[in-house]
């Protein structure tokens, strides 16, 4: 693929409204090699997506769920992954102290900051959601994850709570790792959402027909609010930086929040 046609982004659509590819796609691979074949690349993809390149980590979680049972518009899914790279090969992660590259909303904060995000009900088979997260420290970024939750969510707003609590548990690492190390840690460390529903429910005590039949587990969360260790605050939906990680997006979206990751061509 060293002369590929460059794609403007890793995937044009969800994995499960693929169209059934022509019969002559890939035609130097058998049907027999299709599985190995799609394994190494998620394999690469992922470790990619793991180290430096967080604007491909929801397609390498997408792919990876189809190791065991995939087709062949999977593997041409994957192939157009490496046709975005292609094209984004001078693209890296800048740790950059002195000017932030991110969002304004998200610029105001102090030294660091999380920004969270959910997808009710993305998968069609299983009616799992995904959710993801950024955390940035000196204006650049050092954390994100994309993955598909465990647990069916009843409404938007409880699949927002997951998603919170999945990314509060970074941001306690997070900020024990910074106090060890003497960097300044914002307090109360701000957590960036675009759900009022899920701001109301995590700054209240009440147990309501809404969050009763939540586990006490996820609950934790307004622990910690009430004691002044984190704070919510809602942004703009159009500034929610972590929808890179939850879903395919258009071009001039998909390279907004790109940008705002803080990945730049070198």
């Amino acid at each position: 693929m060293t002369n590929c046609y460059p794609s403007p982004v890793p995937l044009r659509q969800k994995l499960h409204e693929l169209p059934v590819p022509p019969p002559n796609s890939l035609p130097d691979i058998h049907d027999d090699n299709i599985k190995i074949n799609f394994q190494r690349l998620v394999g690469s993809l992922i470790y990619l997506a793991v180290c430096t390149r967080p604007d491909i980590a929801y397609v390498a979680m997408a792919l990876g769920q189809y190791n065991a049972s995939l087709t062949r518009a999977y593997l041409l899914a994957a192939k157009g992954v490496l046709q975005y790279l292609a094209g984004t090969s001078n693209l890296s992660l800048e740790f950059r102290m002195e000017q932030s590259t991110i969002s304004a909303p998200v610029r105001g904060f102090a030294c660091c900051c999380a920004v969270m995000d959910a997808d009710w009900a993305t998968d069609e088979k299983d009616h799992r959601s995904i959710s993801g997260y950024c955390f940035y420290f000196l204006h650049s970024l050092v954390s994100w994850s994309s993955m598909k939750q465990k647990t069916v969510s009843l409404s938007s707003t409880e699949l927002e709570y997951y998603a919170m609590t999945h990314a509060m548990k970074e941001a306690l690492w997070i900020r024990l790792f910074l106090t060890i190390h003497s960097f300044p840690v914002p307090c109360p460390f701000p957590l960036l959402c675009d759900n009022q529903s899920m701001l109301a429910l995590v700054e209240s005590e009440a147990i309501s027909s809404r969050s009763k039949h939540i586990d006490v587990h996820y609950h934790f969360i307004c622990d910690h609010i009430s004691e002044g260790s984190f704070q919510v605050t809602w942004i703009p939906t159009s500034d929610m930086t972590a929808d890179i990680f939850m879903k395919p997006l258009l071009p001039p979206l998909f390279i907004k929040h790109r940008d705002t990751l803080g990945l730049i061509s070198f």
